[in-house]
């Protein structure tokens, strides 16, 4: 049986690029990211669900989700986005449960990275084997978030403060991926981690 990791980690603290050292160093990796967009791609029930509840307004020209105009909407609105994610959660966790049953029935002995932004909050670690945080500083945490979304120190300030504490994700995790320092320091910590996986 293949085994499987869940990753996850703050806003900005580095989870993607965690995934390609990974990847780089010969795991299989997903994202929930991918698996989200692809529970609303044209043709799916979580779309023609998606149109009936807000209209098909929300369609770009070709008649696939406009995300942006979809968001406007739910990141308005506290009601329309628990409508949003009643919509998507329970497809998106379907999706991701049968991905985890294929790599853990697998014959295959590579390790699977799997990356999820609310694996605690959403009480994913039960599917994995073990779960890795990857954490910053704060202060890295905020200057990297201001400069990747071009967004004040407030905004950024409120976007994390949104989330789950990184010191409870640290807690929670069976492994922990320091990302203060420079990408040679993390894949180091990565190619060590893997030894023990």
């Amino acid at each position: 049986m293949s085994k499987i990791f869940g990753l996850t980690g703050g806003i900005a603290a580095g989870k993607t690029t965690v995934l390609n050292i990974f990847k780089k160093l010969g795991c299989q990796v997903y994202d929930a990211d991918q698996v989200a967009r692809k529970v609303v791609e044209p043709g799916t029930v979580g779309l023609a669900q998606i149109t009936k509840q807000f209209s098909k307004n929300i369609l770009l020209p070709d008649g696939s989700l406009n995300r942006k105009k979809l968001g406007r909407i739910v990141f308005s609105d506290r009601r329309q986005l628990k409508i949003l994610t009643s919509i998507t959660g329970p497809l998106i966790r379907q999706e991701i449960v049968q991905i985890i049953d294929e790599v853990k029935n697998s014959p295959s002995d590579q390790i699977t990275i799997f990356e999820i932004q609310l694996l605690f909050e959403t009480h994913y670690e039960e599917y994995f084997d073990a779960t890795i945080a990857v954490y910053v500083d704060h202060e890295i945490q905020l200057k990297r978030l201001i400069k990747r979304n071009n967004i004040t120190e407030q905004a950024a300030e409120d976007k994390i403060s949104s989330q789950m504490p990184m010191a409870q994700k640290r807690a929670l995790a069976n492994y922990c991926l320091d990302n203060s320092g420079t990408v040679e320091d993390l894949e180091e910590q990565i190619k060590q981690l893997l030894k023990q996986l």
